[in-house]
Parts: structure tokens; C-alpha cells; sequence
């Protein structure tokens, strides 16, 4: 029985349970799936600092469940997604990487509905360093905070609608969701909208369930190669003694 393990990179145990519901509807049998979030740092990411936490706090997981057969990474932002590939041994998918590589097949440009102002250069930087800027029609934020998209249904469906008819006017033809937070929302919005909508969790959940099934998995010869051996100077009075043994292992064999 094939188990995947999707990763929630923050602390939010309302998010955690909407991510849950989607990977379960996605991942039938003979799929197991387990759900977790991140055991401490932000509540939700919405910057670089938080990313940046979120990447090292998910570390942990990767050892309690080793006999996981993929990753799912749960945060449209891809936290700290190539340290995962690098250091993995299984397929690590990013949902917003999974999104995008699905919405270049499905139409001519593609759109992110995102949070507040502030993750509009923050996708637009991912979008960058994916290198699909020829595709993409831009961001429009819903001027909201991640943690408030469930506060309001109705208000939060209202917001969508005129987010995503703005990024239609800017020359999408496929919108993606840009938060985790967002999964619940993505029939009613197609609904109102009439387009083609990406949720990224459930497009990292498929692709991840159709590339472990091809045997298939990250390469290690050339961006992903395993990091090389490093002396590691004071790591065990700066993290915790499992986080310290944690790093030295993910380096390949040898001294340097």
C-alpha cells in the first residue's frame, strides 16, 4: 500500500483539516495518506521570514515518517521545496509548482488569486525562478489574510469573483488558487467564474499519485545532488539535539 505524506508548512489546524479533506477525497485506495502540519513556527505564511521558518520546522517530518512513499508540500509559497528534493529520498512535489505545470498544459497564460498585496511580488518572484513568465498573467490579491478566508464564506466567494474576473481581463484563461487555505472554494468559484480553476492541493496530490505509480523520482545528478559533506560548526547549541543530528545526515557520505 502506497503512502503519501502531505506536509501543511504552517501551524494552522483549520487549514490542516481543509488540506485533509481534499488529499482524502484524491488519494483512493490502495493510496494511504497521512496529513500533517508543521510541529511549530507561523500560524500562517505570508512572507519571507515565515517561509523561510516553515522550511526548517517541516525537517522533522521527513524522519517520522520515512517510509512514506511521496511529499506533497502544502503551501502555494513551495516553502523550502528544493532543500526537500535535495535532501529526500522519495517524490517531493510543491502545490503551487504542481499548479502552474498543470495550468501551462490547459490554457495560454494562467493567474493567481493570492492573499494580500504583499504576495503578489512574492509569487511573482516563484513565477520567476520556475521560469514561466511568458505564461503568466500576474496576481491580484483578495487584500485578505490567509487565516480570515473562512471567516467569511460569502464574503471571501464575493472577493474571488472580482479577483479572478480582473486577472481574466489581464489575459488569463486558467486561475490557480494561491493558497492552501483556498481549497474548499474552487467549485463555487468555478461556478461563478465559468473557467478553467486549479486547486493546487488536489493538482500536487495527482501528480504526485501518477509519478510514484510510473517510478519516477527527483534526480540527484544535478540541481537535487545530494549536498556534499560539511564540517557543521556550534549545530547543537543552535538547534535542538535532533534538529542538529537531522542536518548532519542530509549530506552525502564521506568528510569533507
Amino acid at each position: 500500500m502506497p503512502t503519501a505524506l502531505v506536509i501543511n508548512p504552517n501551524t494552522s489546524n483549520a487549514m490542516t483539516a481543509d488540506i485533509r479533506n481534499t488529499a482524502a477525497r484524491v488519494f483512493q485506495s490502495p493510496w494511504k495518506v497521512v496529513v500533517e502540519n508543521a510541529p511549530a513556527g507561523p500560524e500562517s505564511l505570508e512572507s519571507w521570514r515565515d517561509y523561510h521558518l516553515a522550511s526548517v520546522t517541516v525537517l522533522p517530518l521527513l524522519e517520522s515518517h520515512a517510509d512514506c512513499d511521496g511529499i506533497v508540500l502544502a503551501c502555494f509559497g513551495d516553502p523550502g521545496l528544493f532543500l526537500l528534493k535535495e535532501i529526500g529520498r522519495v517524490p517531493v512535489i510543491g502545490i503551487a509548482e504542481a499548479a502552474m505545470s498543470v495550468a501551462i498544459l490547459l490554457g495560454g497564460k494562467f493567474g493567481i488569486l493570492a492573499g494580500m498585496r504583499r504576495a503578489v511580488q512574492l509569487m511573482d518572484s516563484m513565477v520567476r525562478t520556475y521560469g514561466l513568465e511568458a505564461r503568466y498573467a500576474g496576481t491580484v490579491p483578495l487584500e485578505m489574510r490567509v487565516l480570515e478566508f473562512d471567516q467569511d464564506r460569502k464574503a471571501t466567494l464575493q472577493v474571488l469573483e472580482q479577483a479572478g474576473r480582473h486577472l481574466l481581463a489581464q489575459g488569463a484563461d486558467v486561475l490557480l488558487l494561491g493558497c492552501a487555505g483556498l481549497t474548499s472554494y474552487v467549485k463555487e468559484t468555478k461556478a461563478r467564474l465559468g473557467v478553467t480553476i486549479i486547486d493546487p492541493i488536489e493538482a500536487g496530490c495527482r501528480l504526485l499519485i501518477a509519478i510514484v505509480e510510473a517510478g519516477l523520482n527527483v534526480s540527484h545528478e544535478g540541481i537535487y545532488a545530494r549536498p556534499a559533506p560539511q564540517r557543521m560548526h556550534n549545530m547543537d547549541s543552535f538547534f535542538n539535539e535532533e534538529m542538529a543530528q537531522l542536518f548532519r545526515g542530509w549530506q552525502a557520505e564521506g568528510e569533507p
